[in-house]
């Protein structure tokens, strides 16, 4: 291969290998196939943007210190959301819209499950109803059919909730509006389908090492050797703010989040799919999933903006979120009261300034590309997002709304 340089290389191989009608595509008009690309991340920005490269006709390495999907990515963990209702934020309906076709495009071609249409419900006070009447107008001219709901109507479909006086809902019965992805399933997925296509995924860490006339001459792995390329993305989620700190140390926060798994009672398919949709208690900082494959309701507190060192902290659930969890089941799911907390695991989310992605290249190497700020919310996008990546790295058609959005900004934390 033409400019890399390999010391060691296979050692540490695994395998090698505006709105558009209702949706936005980032498809590449004129793709420059020639290019040689390292991609340095194999989460949900990176898998997918290696993946899209190579699809393009570009010959792309992706590398990941701990492998797709482990238990310190933010793109680890079972199951993430698909939604549509980004308030007047309509760009990222419109890649919601794109990522949910290219997440069942991908998984009927894989014939590997990656997405339930399991529904998405959104609960709150008397006053949520003015914001649930405006999210149902927005998302329609997207094909999302939204329901309001009454709180008799919510206790009708849904008697095992515990819904309080004058509540309401806006309810997204599936599809773009609401649906649950297999985040560590679909991570694997993707790096796999990379490999059996050709691309080359090495399990090491990859560091940015010197520049050379305004671009970025290599990375160097973990065992010292030196790796080159025409371009160069990091797409490394927590830790691009300790890989850049003179860039993003300031522009990016990483917070920790617990998740606790209750367990559901014996005989009693009331908490899981496909009969509880996602939901969100708006004003108690809870939100989560329906039981899948056995392994529980799944619960998380939102915001949670406890620090963590994503290298060196232990993955253990705190206990005062042990005991806020028992509250609030008490209270929401009267069922599950006395039922036990079968797992928990802990995630992360790296919020940038203005929550949006960032997708820019380094300042001073033209040739370095940055690919995070998931802000909590890049996960649903992914396909989208590597598609959107891809072209815009090889140099294809522009659409101004995303470049503008995700360039990096001065703004510090």
């Amino acid at each position: 291969m033409k400019r890399r340089d390999f010391i060691k290389y296979t050692s540490g191989a695994i395998a090698t290998g505006s709105l558009l009608s209702k949706a936005q595509s980032f498809a590449n008009i004129n793709p420059s196939q020639s290019a040689e690309i390292i991609v340095v991340g194999a989460g949900v920005m990176g898998g997918w943007t290696a993946f899209y490269l190579q699809e393009q006709g570009a010959k792309v390495t992706l590398i990941d210190a701990y492998g797709p999907g482990n238990t310190r990515s933010s793109s680890g963990g079972e199951t993430r959301i698909l939604r549509a209702d980004y308030g007047e934020k309509l760009m990222y309906t419109k890649m919601v819209v794109r990522a949910h076709e290219l997440w069942d495009k991908w998984q009927k071609e894989w014939g590997r499950k990656l997405m339930y249409s399991t529904g998405r419900l959104s609960i709150g006070p008397a006053d949520y109803l003015t914001y649930a009447k405006e999210a149902k107008r927005r998302l329609k001219p997207f094909g999302i059919e939204s329901e309001v709901l009454d709180r008799d109507e919510i206790i009708h479909r849904w008697p095992q909730l515990g819904i309080l006086e004058d509540e309401v809902a806006l309810y997204d019965a599936g599809g773009a509006g609401g649906s649950t992805l297999l985040a560590r399933e679909a991570c694997r997925a993707t790096t796999e389908k990379f490999i059996e296509n050709g691309g080359t995924f090495i399990h090491t860490k990859g560091l940015p090492g010197k520049s050379v006339n305004g671009k970025l001459d290599f990375i160097e792995l973990s065992d010292g050797s030196k790796l080159r390329a025409d371009q160069y993305i990091f797409a490394g989620g927590p830790w691009m703010g300790s890989i850049f700190p003179e860039i993003l140390k300031d522009k990016l926060k990483v917070f920790r989040r617990d998740v606790l798994f209750i367990g559901t009672p014996a005989g009693d398919p009331r908490f899981s799919y496909p009969n509880l949709p996602i939901w969100l208690f708006r004003g108690t900082r809870w939100y989560g999933f329906p039981d899948f494959h056995g392994r529980g309701l799944k619960a998380a507190p939102f915001p949670d903006y406890n620090s963590i060192d994503m290298d060196t902290d232990e993955r253990l659930i705190h206990h005062i979120e042990i005991k806020r969890a028992r509250d609030f089941v008490a209270q929401r799911f009267p069922a599950l009261k006395n039922q036990p907390i079968t797992g928990g695991r802990v995630c992360q989310l790296t919020l940038s300034t203005d929550e949006h992605f960032i997708v820019d290249t380094h300042p001073d190497n033209v040739n370095l590309w940055f690919a995070c700020g998931g802000s909590g919310h890049a996960f649903k996008h992914g396909p989208a997002f590597g598609e959107y990546m891809s072209n815009r790295v090889l140099g294809g058609a522009q659409v101004e709304e995303y470049d503008k959005a995700f360039k990096l900004k001065g703004e510090k934390f």
